[in-house]
């Protein structure tokens, strides 16, 4: 089996899976590096099934050499790891060559999480912009809900139930899930459909529109966003569609909410991805090391 013919049997198992086009983005990411690799004489079999380990290092090596930092290098094994490991479960390949693929380590770095003070920098700035009702509705609902970029461009106007202060949210592995959403974040939304929302054609029924009247996409949140950064000078790493959704659980656990309930509005499979929110409360955990210090206690 060739690699090529590998790839479109695992591809074809992720639309049987209705995963979401990101995902098969990240695996693609993968194909295509793989194939530089080989191409620039990288030790790489044809035929999958005589794929060591010892190849798959050599790949890791050349990603390290071309200065891939060890996050990236993380997802490729990550993205290797997943494709084997189908394969195997499939009868498709006699092993698992990955089985023994090291990851790198990573960093303990605390990613930036959005705060009041720049959503209100970010607000002033978008009330500028030629869409000033859009771009404030857009900026409201990322950080009143925490909902992911692709779950936000896929909105549509039935999915917004201010009846029940609601939006129905379509997230990864297609799955539905209800998010609550502020007074404030729903007043945003209706000043911008009962006066700035115009769509091309009146079958489209995305909530979010840009300037052609179509559905905006992930490459017109990115420019909106830089464009906010650039006037409110903030770096762009702190304005990132994930920067808001990390600041809403931040804000969320902070003001009494709870991780079960957390996990279950960020749609995430398992408590354990909602439970890294609780390591940027250093402020909380400050403050209550100040009431129960066992040393000021003596």
């Amino acid at each position: 089996m060739t690699w090529n013919e590998l790839w479109e049997h695992f591809y074809y198992h992720l639309r049987i899976k209705r995963r979401a086009r990101t995902t098969v983005h990240f695996y693609r990411t993968t194909q295509r590096a793989l194939d530089r690799f080989a191409a620039e004489g990288g030790s790489l079999p044809g035929e999958v099934q005589t794929v060591t380990v010892l190849h798959l290092r050599g790949f890791l090596s050349w990603l390290e050499g071309r200065g891939l930092a060890p996050g990236g290098i993380h997802a490729h094994v990550r993205s290797l790891k997943a494709l084997f490991g189908w394969a195997k479960r499939e009868e498709l390949l006699p092993g698992d060559p990955s089985l023994r693929l090291e990851r790198p380590t990573l960093p303990q770095r605390r990613l930036p999480a959005m705060d009041a003070e720049r959503v209100s920098q970010l607000l002033a700035a978008a009330r500028t912009t030629d869409q000033p009702l859009r771009d404030v509705a857009v900026l409201l609902t990322f950080f009143d809900t925490g909902i992911r970029l692709e779950e936000l461009i896929t909105l549509r106007r039935e999915d917004v139930r201010p009846e029940k202060g609601i939006l129905r949210v379509i997230g990864k592995g297609d799955r539905e899930r209800s998010v609550p959403i502020g007074t404030r974040a729903l007043t945003a939304i209706n000043a911008y459909l009962l006066r700035e929302r115009q769509p091309r054609q009146a079958g489209v029924q995305e909530l979010f529109l840009g300037r052609t009247g179509l559905s905006m996409t992930r490459s017109c949140i990115s420019i909106l966003l830089k464009r906010l950064s650039e006037f409110t000078r903030l770096e762009r790493a702190q304005t990132t569609p994930h920067t808001f959704r990390r600041g809403f659980a931040v804000e969320f656990l902070r003001n009494g909410g709870d991780v079960f309930t957390l996990q279950q509005i960020l749609g995430h499979s398992s408590l354990e991805m909602t439970r890294r929110y609780v390591s940027f409360l250093d402020e909380d955990l400050k403050a209550a090391h100040l009431r129960f210090s066992p040393g000021d206690r003596l």
